[in-house]
């Protein structure tokens, strides 16, 4: 092989594997496989086709992104979850840079709960294979898997993807944070923020530095690192977060820059005060930033999240390149919830968020085991009871190993990947706050769990017309193994264990094609599975000497997406229908006595809508972004909720907003810039904790967001550049609620109650980064 410099340069723009998105802030790409063929390498040599297979944004669907420009310029306030609300379709519910959450589900996307929600980073699976998401499951609310500062963009790929890009439990979308990697330039930044909230209570501040290495010499070696400290005191009384993230990258190239080896690594550590749902009624007597004192509950945690990718790249020939990826994810959650037994009977008429116990003290019936007695050391069951200590430590470690084909008219890939995950999941009661862990005497359950994923795919797109058509089929084979081992404890009689394997099918479909020069229509059909959450497992354990079946299907979603994007020159648009038709879906239910939640099969739904955005370059160096997305979500299906009610179809399905619609004005002179958003998000019906519907809906709201900038370069002293930002959030102080659900409770006992999180009121903070 001949080493020229076009084939050189196309080597090193297939190495950097960046998907080129066009957008100002957020919008859907444009990219079309004509523009593609238009702009690859040339020269005395024919053209080289290894950039255009990584670099250009797959056409034959929905995309949407978060671009690096509104990453860097986020909020103190922001974390890697919360920023996407700028993206159509999404709902976001955790806050603060301690990505602190009240809910199980984080967010939302088209309807989708955040544990069906595929979430990778640089194509690595980052999710809870037990639970689903990356953190709220499983009450893992303070956890922070990655940093502000540890991604440069966000891909989010609509629906069922190509076998190459779709996620694990990817049933709504894929999201793909990209990694800030290093770059061929040295440069040093060190940076502060802060700032306040309206009404007196909540602080937010920040530092820390980042170092960039350039191209060493000789051996071409780039490496890249930061670190960050985020104290943070919430708008809600008594709860915070103090986090410590450190992140490192390195590239290194060899065999004439043919080749590629990299590293990422990310730790991120995390004390934190977890907030809890509040009553409506205790909200609106105390206001927004009421949470009970923590002499009369509070639940205290710390985590820490790690992650490991070493990846390898390259060019075998003119027609091959190979790529493998090596990771490693381990996450650590340990939380001691207080609540104090005086308040046994409720706290202004409804209960403390953590459940005392009245039935720990050893078994007559000598089932279970347990020999804790809490009454002889502390007084009463309940007394002993007041401190709960949980432990959910999870964690994957797997290999992606793919092979792509460059023919003329196709491009072919042959990938798989194969994960082994592992959690070990307890809880342990005692009256003093050094909670003792020990099997067989105070422990409520002791779980250890594993899940084998293996899959193998085979994909292709086909150019045809000079790259004006565009298909691409492709099929995956997954096979999922899974075992869950349970001690005897306060919710287990009998210990047990339980294992099963799933294997299925996932077909994918798209077509793109190029009408006219400004016109690209897509569609794309895809189905993607999701094996049972762990609950399905442990569920069946306990009550008999013997498990009871797995009787949990697995859920499917068959998506559909098609649509038109369109250029006007300046004016970049889109506008998309997407179709996504439940099978076996899943219903949950919560058991605020044990903290256990369950999984059963519900039916089926139809979720579907439009999404629409447009987005402009203006006179006067301004631009402006809107984007319109619309869901309808109902049950197909009659069934039987958990709770006993009769569901129906036609039935609205709960925490789905019916509409998000974000739009934003934005100006960038001579160094200065000024961004105004705003974003609506629509009303919808909530849940009971037992899954079934309320009939009751959350009002909408919406939020308005300012953030002033200015550059300066002062071209002396060492520095190169000087950046201060200054932000206002939610500039009108709109106090909504952005989550709820109905507490089930009997009548006797003051009968059901909602109970709701807060919203953050007016924030104003400031940033400023002295890079050298």
């Amino acid at each position: 092989m001949a080493y020229c410099p076009t084939l050189r340069t196309a080597v090193i723009m297939a190495l950097c594997a960046l998907p080129v998105l066009a957008h100002a802030d957020v919008t859907v790409p444009a990219v079309s496989g004509a523009e593609a063929a238009a702009t690859a390498p040339t020269g005395g040599s024919a053209p080289v086709t290894i950039g255009e297979v990584e670099k250009e944004a797959p056409p034959e669907r929905g995309t949407g992104s978060l671009s690096k420009e509104l990453v860097k310029h986020a909020s103190p306030n922001e974390n890697f979850q919360s920023v996407l609300r700028n993206v159509p379709g999404f709902t976001v519910i955790s806050t603060g840079p301690g990505n602190l959450t009240t809910s199980d589900s984080t967010f939302t996307y088209q309807g989708f709960n955040s544990d069906q929600i595929g979430v990778n980073l640089d194509g690595v699976p980052l999710i809870n294979t037990f639970r689903g998401g990356t953190n709220g499951q499983g009450d893992d609310h303070a956890l922070t898997p990655i940093g502000m500062g540890q991604f440069s963009g966000v891909s989010v790929y609509s629906g069922a993807n190509t076998p190459s890009e779709t996620g694990i439990n990817a049933l709504g979308a894929t999201l793909n944070y990209q990694p800030r990697m290093p770059t061929s330039k040295f440069y040093a930044e060190v940076s502060g923020s802060g700032g306040l909230y309206s009404g007196g209570v909540g602080d937010s501040a920040a530092g820390g530095f980042s170092v960039n290495s350039g191209a060493l010499p000789y051996t071409g070696t780039k490496l890249y690192a930061n670190y960050y400290y985020s104290p943070f005191h919430s708008f809600i009384n008594h709860v915070f977060s103090t986090n410590n993230n450190y992140y490192f990258a390195v590239v290194q190239p060899y065999n004439h820059g043919m080749s590629q080896l990299s590293l990422i690594t990310i730790y991120n550590h995390e004390i934190a005060q977890q907030p809890s749902t509040v009553p409506l009624p205790l909200l609106q007597k105390y206001g927004r930033s009421f949470q009970w004192a923590p002499n009369i509950w509070n639940d205290h945690t710390t985590t820490s999240s790690y992650t490991t990718i070493l990846g390898w790249k390259s060019i075998l020939n003119q027609n091959m390149l190979a790529k493998a990826k090596f990771f490693i994810t381990q996450n650590k959650n340990d939380r001691t919830a207080y609540a104090n037994a005086a308040y046994k009977n409720g706290y202004d008429g409804y209960p403390l968020p953590t459940a005392l116990k009245s039935y720990a003290n050893p078994s007559k019936a000598g089932r279970p085991s347990n020999t804790y007695n809490p009454t002889a050391l502390f007084g009463s069951s309940y007394n002993g009871t007041q401190y709960q200590r949980y432990v959910d430590n999870f964690g994957n470690a797997g290999l992606m190993p793919s092979l792509i084909f460059l023919l003329p008219d196709n491009t072919v890939t042959l990938g798989g990947l194969y994960m082994f995950s592992k959690d070990h999941s307890a809880e342990y009661w005692y009256g003093q706050s050094a909670v003792p862990m020990i099997n067989g005497y105070n422990d409520a359950w002791n779980e250890h769990d594993t899940r084998n994923y293996g899959d193998v795919f085979l994909q292709d797109r086909i150019t045809l017309f000079n790259h004006r058509l565009i298909i691409t089929p492709g099929v995956k084979y997954y096979l999922v193994d899974t075992t869950c081992n349970d001690s005897e404890g306060y919710y287990y009689n009998y210990g047990g264990s339980v294992s099963n394997t799933f294997n299925y099918w996932e077909p994918s479909f798209g077509v793109s094609f190029l009408a006219t020069k400004n016109a690209d229509l897509y569609f794309h059909y895809g189905r993607v599975y999701k094996v049972p959450n762990i609950s399905a497992y442990y569920a069946v354990i306990g009550s008999t000497p013997a498990p009871g079946p797995m009787l949990v299907k697995p859920e499917y979603v068959d998506s559909i997406d098609t649509g038109i994007r369109y250029n006007f020159g300046d004016i970049k648009t889109s506008l998309a229908y997407f179709r996504r038709m439940f099978s076996n879906k899943f219903g949950y239910f919560y058991d605020n006595q044990t903290g256990q939640t369950f999984q059963y099969n519900v039916g089926s739904a139809l979720y579907q809508g439009v999404t629409a955005s447009a987005d402009a370059k203006l006179p006067y160096h301004m631009n402006a972004f809107i984007n319109y997305s619309l869901t309808d979500a109902k049950y197909t299906s009659n069934f039987d909720a958990a709770d006993g009610a009769s569901v129906s179809s036609g039935e609205y399905v709960g925490d789905v907003p019916m509409y998000n619609l974000n739009f934003g004005l934005g100006y960038h002179y001579a160094g200065f810039s000024a961004r105004v958003t705003d974003h609506v998000v629509g009303s919808q019906y909530i849940n009971t904790n037992k899954g079934a519907p309320a009939g009751v809906s959350l009002q909408p709201y919406n939020i308005t967001n300012l953030n002033l900038g200015y550059a300066w370069r002062p071209g002396d002293m060492g520095v190169k550049k000087v950046t201060a930002n200054l932000y206002v959030d939610n500039i009108f102080n709109a106090n909504y609620i952005p989550y709820e659900y109905e507490q089930l409770r009997s009548a006797k006992y003051g009968g059901n109650f909602i109970t709701a999180q807060a919203s953050a009121p007016a924030f104003v903070g400031a940033s400023v980064a002295a890079k050298f």
